[in-house]
């Protein structure tokens, strides 16, 4: 792992990390823009800071909240203004482009941002020149621009929220970044480098046992890393002596179940048929939701022993031997569901 990327705290050594850095490797020196996507708390701001740390660029990383600015606020916010341009003007102000020269501007949550900013911020990414409010001339700025969503713009562009012209030039390089439960092997070092800062920061020295990082494995985190950050933080608040173990888990999780101490194997196994199954089996689909390639559902489900083919097979036919007998049940409730 290259010291830019330890940094930026993408911790990890499975597949799903490694081809992560591998395509931030690739374009971070280019200068065209970048689409991150990813589901909520995955980690696209630690992209954008990897990202901006291997471009070789000396100036800021400025990074903005999109859906934290007003609509009304967005050309100051982005461009400036200057002295007198409106009341409470009373001196020059650069903006984020501005900030950001030879520099990188992260837009966060860009799906959110509304049309009309829409239509300027385009301007700019094409021209590289933009007016401050209350300017008579353009200004320029020499910015490398990524942005980051957790829904895909096609989305928004399908409804007619989002411009396509802007979507087409905003995903110059598109990065996928993956759900936590696609990579579960890395919880545990990630788990680890939570503690030892959240210890750091309280001048303690704790450490997770074997038996916490396996409670921690077997969690499916929908919240993803920014869920077990919060939740290893908490654990090394609460912690009263060096070591936290598993009482100490179930304690802030909640979690009393029993889990295998020395093989997580049939729980990842466990997680991914789950989520095959919600998805009627379609790996496709079931990719999507954990933010990865379809190839890495196919690879999972080779060293995991899921013959998908058969098992939906096997559904289809209790399917139908159900029907025969009478109302559909759905095993889950005890309870007839609608045909």
């Amino acid at each position: 792992m290259s010291a830019s990327h330890r940094d930026s705290q993408l911790i990890g050594d499975s597949a799903e990390l490694h081809f992560l850095r591998a395509q931030i490797t690739r374009v971070a020196a280019s200068d065209i823009p970048i689409l991150i996507e990813g589901p909520t708390g995955s980690g696209k701001e630690l992209v954008a800071q990897a990202l901006h740390a291997e471009s070789g660029r000396t100036g800021l990383l400025v990074a903005v909240n999109v859906c934290a600015i007003a609509d009304t606020m967005f050309e100051d916010a982005m461009f400036g203004h200057v002295r007198g341009a409106f009341s409470g003007a009373i001196g020059e102000h650069g903006g984020h482009l501005i900030e950001a020269h030879r520099g990188t501007v992260f837009l966060d949550e860009i799906g959110g941002l509304p049309l009309g900013a829409q239509i300027k911020l385009l301007r700019a990414l094409e021209t590289r020149e933009f007016r401050p409010v209350g300017a008579r001339n353009d200004r320029s700025s020499d910015f490398r621009l990524v942005t980051a969503t957790n829904v895909p713009l096609s989305r928004a562009v399908a409804t007619g929220a989002f411009r396509p012209d802007l979507a087409f030039r905003l995903s110059g390089a598109a990065i996928r970044v993956p759900a936590l439960a696609a990579h579960p092997e890395d919880i545990p070092a990630i788990a680890r480098h939570f503690a030892e800062r959240a210890a750091a920061q309280r001048g303690i020295s704790v450490e997770l046992s074997d038996g916490a990082l396996t409670l921690l494995s077997a969690r499916p985190w929908p919240g993803n890393v920014r869920e077990l950050k919060h939740v290893v933080q908490c654990l090394v608040a609460f912690a009263t002596s060096s070591r936290i173990g598993r009482e100490e888990v179930v304690s802030v999780l909640g979690d009393d179940r029993e889990v295998d101490r020395d093989d997580s194997g049939p729980f990842e196994r466990r997680r991914l048929l789950d989520t095959l199954r919600a998805f009627a089996w379609d790996t496709a689909r079931t990719a999507d939701h954990l933010g990865i390639h379809q190839s890495s559902i196919y690879r999972r489900v080779r060293r995991l022993g899921i013959d998908i083919r058969a098992l939906r097979s096997d559904e289809a036919a209790g399917v139908r031997g159900t029907r025969k007998a009478g109302a559909l049940t759905d095993p889950r409730e005890g309870l007839p569901s609608a045909m």
